[in-house]
């Protein structure tokens, strides 16, 4: 019965999201994290519109899209979509943060090269979580290095904590309108 629910959830919220620019195998990744984060939910990513000015302040990061994460009943803060550079190729993530703008999940959606793939680890990108406002984000400082991906590792972090400082932005920016 579980299983059901599950697969239904997930089969619903794929129609719903508006982030369904992304092939089905991403599309996937993405809706299986949405339902470990919010089980029995039925959560939409509505698409925010963030100035392309606002975004360029960032420039470790490219391609970003965010999304307003929310059910029928309640907020449940944003997911933003972005790419870094690791060593020869740009790989794709996403950050979910929470109502608080702590960083909830981080997911690589696509890691292109050969090398630096090692930043995929569940247990790599836990040292995120709870995270917010570019706050203790110091790469081997904060963040612990991670063998094999040099290039790649202070690239996501320099990413993500671009990220957390844009989210803050734009909740400070919706606050004030």
């Amino acid at each position: 019965m579980r299983k059901i629910v599950i697969v239904i959830c997930v089969l619903i919220s794929s129609l719903l999201l508006s982030a369904a620019d992304y092939p089905k195998s991403i599309q996937k990744k993405i809706d299986r994290t949405l339902v470990k984060l919010y089980p029995k939910q039925l959560v939409e990513l509505k698409d925010m519109d963030v100035s392309d000015t606002l975004i360029s302040a960032y420039s470790s990061v490219r391609n970003v899209k965010v999304s307003h994460l929310k059910t029928a009943e309640s907020e449940l803060g944003y997911a933003c979509f972005a790419s870094s550079k690791g060593k020869n190729d740009y790989f794709d993530y996403m950050v979910i943060f929470d109502t608080d703008l702590l960083v909830k999940k981080v997911v690589v959606l696509v890691y292109r090269s050969t090398y630096g793939g090692e930043i995929m680890s569940r247990s790599w990108l836990k040292q995120f979580i709870g995270k917010s406002k570019g706050e203790s984000m110091e790469m081997d400082k904060d963040i612990d290095g991670i063998s094999g991906a040099t290039l790649s590792a202070p690239s996501i972090t320099q990413g993500i904590k671009e990220l957390s400082l844009l989210i803050s932005d734009i909740n400070q920016n919706k606050e004030s309108n």
